[in-house]
């Protein structure tokens, strides 16, 4: 229950249009009840002969007004039906635009560990395809069930009124419909949930392999790639019939207990009419009331299962709108404003799994206007040092503080546009390269965006490119080297201009001449009140102010680089491993 509650709140904003499309549904069912009436009128009336119930009219006069009233009845129906209809989908299609936003939302404000734990593909299809469970359960849910209820009431009432016993003998399959329509809505939405987790599977299958599409190349791994993505699809295809094949059984049991009840009123109605205890317009008006009636009936034991369906959809919405966020702002955060840009990590302990830990009660201080280097072996933590002071993770225990202010009590949004960011792993967004580059500063002129690209050696190659600065990056930016990739991530880095720089691996894809332009050029980058550079290539941090290396998640070594390299430790192991 507490999973339709949830779904009812979707709807609370929307409550003016779902009381107009209410009114419109109750003018249409009743609209809908009248159309067996001028049929009632012609067969008693006109074909019985008894002119004298139209008023004294004759017998073309009354078939006119018969076939008038039908046809009234029949479009103000069609009308009020579908302006009803209209605003049910309208309504329907705005709860999931606003669920489908506050679901994104949800996943790009989750903390990287929860993203770590899930495939992509199963949050996509999550945000594309279970949230369409919202309109689900107000088109096929809400609005059969009203509807439905509605037109059951309504038409008990007036067959009650024609005649009792025909009216009690209607009801007798009511409750083993009930029961056909339970007996299959638990195995309906069992089989609903796996089909679901196996579609998500297929579509992880496939964004995988096509993000990796260079590496199945150069492994010649196509027919692998291709069997493996036919093992998903065939395991969704059988989850995809065990669902049919109930659902068939299903329709075909409820169709056969409405047939009962159907032949069981026809028998006893023309006994009833033989006896001369029922007219025979009567008798039309319970034929044509009962399939109306029994049709409410079956389309309730369809959206139960639609529900049942749905439900399964929705609770993997709700699963990612109630995941745990161990990276929140606390109550009444502060707002980070960096002055000198001092930086201190307090005996900090990290793990992504308690079974493995990264970081252990490591502590560093990088004093304001200093410009630090991490090294160390592959693994050290390096790089998890950077997502901590950006809150991408929380410590397990310790304090990062900037300026002496814990960054868990400042709000996420503050600290981060405090901070310039070249990532290790450059990523680029499908757009042009002008736009890659303004992201980290909305509103940037082009003057500021060429001279960001000029400062990161990019702007020479940008010029090159089939539409310059508006070229076309491509998903992931693939349609540019690495090189490239990475000169518009620092050029990105120097367009926001905050004061505190993290660099991770900035010159990994660069030749060494185009490195050591760069490096020239870093060098005005990194005048601002703190830069904290992560490499392997030791020589490009060779003279930077302070290097701390580490190994094993601690700080081994502390110093310049002429210092470390004179003490022939660790720094001194790795410049000959990387340099020499």
């Amino acid at each position: 229950m507490n999973l339709y509650r949830r779904i009812i709140a979707c709807y609370r904003p929307f409550t003016s249009g779902i009381l107009l499309s209410l009114t419109l549904l109750a003018l249409s069912i009743s609209l809908n009840v009248l159309k067996p009436w001028p049929v009632k009128l012609v067969i008693d009336s006109v074909l019985g002969g008894q002119a004298e119930h139209f008023r004294g009219l004759g017998f073309g006069a009354s078939l006119l007004v018969s076939v008038a009233a039908l046809l009234v009845i029949y479009v103000a129906w069609g009308v009020l039906n579908t302006l009803g209809n209209y605003w049910f989908i309208e309504i329907g299609l705005r709860a999931l635009l606003r669920l489908r936003t506050e679901l994104y939302a949800c996943l790009q404000s989750l903390p990287l560990r929860y993203h770590d734990s899930k495939k992509t593909g199963d949050s996509i299809y999550r945000v594309a395809y279970d949230s369409q469970a919202i309109q689900t359960f107000f088109n096929q849910g809400f609005a059969t069930v009203v509807s439905s209820v509605l037109t059951l009431l309504v038409m008990f009432a007036v067959m009650f009124s024609v005649n009792v016993k025909l009216s009690l003998l209607s009801l007798t399959i009511v409750p083993l419909l009930l029961l056909t329509i339970s007996a299959f809505a638990a195995r309906i939405r069992r089989e609903t949930a796996r089909l679901k987790q196996e579609e998500s599977d297929v579509l992880s299958r496939a964004t995988e392999g096509l993000n990796t599409i260079r590496v199945v190349h150069a492994f010649a791994r196509e027919d692998y790639e291709v069997s493996k993505f036919e093992e998903e699809c065939r395991r969704s295809m059988n989850a995809n019939r065990r669902l049919t094949r109930t659902s068939v059984v299903s329709t075909m049991s409820v169709g056969f207990v409405t047939a009962c009840g159907m032949a069981l009123l026809l028998y006893f109605g023309a006994q009833e009419v033989s006896a001369s205890r029922l007219a025979v317009g009567d008798l039309w008006i319970f034929l044509s009331y009962l399939t109306m009636l029994y049709q409410p009936l079956e389309q309730l034991s369809y959206t139960a299962w639609s529900l049942e369906g749905a439900a399964a959809g929705a609770q993997r919405v709700f699963e990612v709108l109630d995941a745990g966020h161990d990276v929140r702002d606390v109550a009444r955060a502060a707002r980070l404003t960096v002055s000198d840009g001092r930086l201190e990590f307090r005996n900090v302990t990290f793990n992504y799994t308690p079974e493995r830990p990264i970081l252990r009660d490591l502590s560093l201080t990088v004093t304001p206007g200093q410009t630090v280097a991490i090294v160390g072996g592959t693994g050290a933590g390096k790089t998890t040092l950077l997502s901590l002071l950006t809150r991408f993770y929380d410590p397990a225990d310790g304090q990062v503080l900037i300026d002496n202010q814990n960054i868990k009590t400042v709000t996420k949004h503050s600290l981060r546009n405090q901070i310039s960011m070249v990532l290790q792993d450059t990523l680029l967004l499908n757009n042009t390269v002008a736009e890659n580059i303004a992201y980290g500063r909305p509103g940037a002129t082009m003057a500021q965006v060429t001279a960001a690209a000029q400062a990161a050696q990019a702007h020479d190659f940008i010029r090159q490119l089939p539409q310059g600065y508006n070229t076309e990056v491509g998903e992931r930016g693939v349609r540019l080297s690495g090189g490239q990739r990475q000169r518009i991530a620092i050029a990105r880095a120097f367009l926001r201009d905050s004061p505190i720089l993290l660099l991770d691996e900035p010159t990994s894809a660069l030749d060494l001449a185009t490195e050591a332009a760069l490096m020239m050029t870093l060098k005005h980058l990194m005048q601002r009140p703190t830069t904290l550079i992560v490499t392997h290539r030791l020589a490009t941090i060779h003279d930077v102010d302070q290097i701390y290396v580490m190994a094993d998640g601690r700080v081994v070594e502390t110093g310049a680089g002429p210092e470390l390299l004179a003490k022939g430790g660790l720094y001194a192991k790795l410049w000959q491993a990387y340099d020499h």
